[in-house]
């Protein structure tokens, strides 16, 4: 009698054991896929194409369209940068509404430009929304939100980030 007992506890602790190792393992290559993304959406912010249409979307769209459309209507330049920028924020804004990623990674690297970009795009996506009968970038929306409550300032507080401003001419 005994015996089983022995048994049947090492056999429940060699399965805690193998779910906890187990678990651990699931956990880290979760990780690993998430690293890659972000990594991946970091190397395409470098891009031409990112830099030409988040630029385009900060400095110049308010410039050639005072008076908002919405955004499918805009000229096929216009539209394309938009679309570049806003669906990448609109992504961005997936990976943190659904706990992939972490809200103040995003924000300490996205803040400023993102939330800029939104206050711009805001009047077409709103316009395109009534227009279509849809929901066009709400994920860029909410994160927009995010950083308007949790500005990018902040998140560098919270994590200690320290400045070593540049050293003074001699």
């Amino acid at each position: 009698m005994a015996l089983n007992i022995v048994t049947l506890l090492v056999s429940v602790l060699a399965l805690v054991i193998s779910a906890w190792l187990a678990w651990g393992q699931l956990t880290s290559s979760r990780k690993s896929t998430i690293l890659a993304m972000i990594m991946d959406g970091f190397k395409d912010t470098r891009g031409d194409d990112y830099l030409e249409a988040v630029e385009y979307v900060l400095y110049q769209l308010a410039i050639d369209h005072p008076q908002p459309v919405p955004y499918l209507q805009l000229p096929e330049e216009a539209k394309k940068h938009v679309q570049r920028a806003g669906l990448f924020y609109n992504d961005l804004g997936k990976l943190v509404a659904h706990g992939i990623v972490d809200e103040s990674l995003i924000i300490g690297a996205y803040g400023k430009s993102l939330l800029r970009a939104w206050t711009v795009l805001a009047p077409f996506v709103y316009l395109e929304r009534r227009a279509r009968q849809r929901n066009a970038m709400p994920y860029f929306e909410d994160l927009a939100w995010r950083v308007s409550n949790n500005p990018p300032e902040s998140v560098y507080r919270k994590l200690g980030l320290h400045a070593l401003p540049p050293p003074t001419p001699r």
